[in-house]
């Protein structure tokens, strides 16, 4: 009964997704936008492109390229700073998102800019979806960029 009912609520997500692309490409045939709950899923894996402008390495994520999971349905979000593993809340209102109650290891990372990362995350922040790519706003500019991960 358990596996009937999941395969029900499952079907009944992709339908209801599938509803909301196609009349959302009625209404905007240049950019078709897709419903947020398919994106942010635990099995969804982003990786940094951009931070402060800057490509990660260039930024100082020299180590590892910084990845980010944002699970809605659990809401919950964690990832990689490009050193340390993170983890914490994620609540998402209208098109800010808000990290909270982040928790991370602690292993010395010399020159990985953790602390600007950490501090950029822990805000209220604006996003938006534009194909494969997630962004981040603080007062109006973009400041994280994400791109999603092929085959995660």
């Amino acid at each position: 009964m358990k596996k009937l009912f999941i395969a029900f609520a499952a079907l009944s997500i992709m339908m209801s997704c599938k509803t909301t692309e196609k009349a959302t490409a009625k209404e905007n045939p240049v950019q078709q936008e897709v419903a947020i709950e398919t994106l942010f899923v635990e099995a969804n894996q982003w990786e940094l492109i951009s931070f402060n402008g800057m490509q990660p390495e260039e930024a100082g994520f020299k180590m590892r390229t910084p990845v980010l999971t944002i699970n809605m349905a659990e809401m919950k979000a964690g990832g990689n700073s490009g050193c340390n593993s993170f983890g914490g809340k994620a609540m998402v209102e209208g098109n800010t998102i808000t990290f909270d109650k982040v928790i991370s290891t602690k292993m010395y990372c010399d020159g990985v800019p953790e602390v600007e990362f950490f501090q950029m995350i822990q805000q209220p922040l604006n996003y938006t979806v534009k194909g494969d790519v997630l962004q981040f706003e603080k007062d109006g500019k973009v400041i994280l960029e994400y791109r999603l991960k092929k085959g995660e």
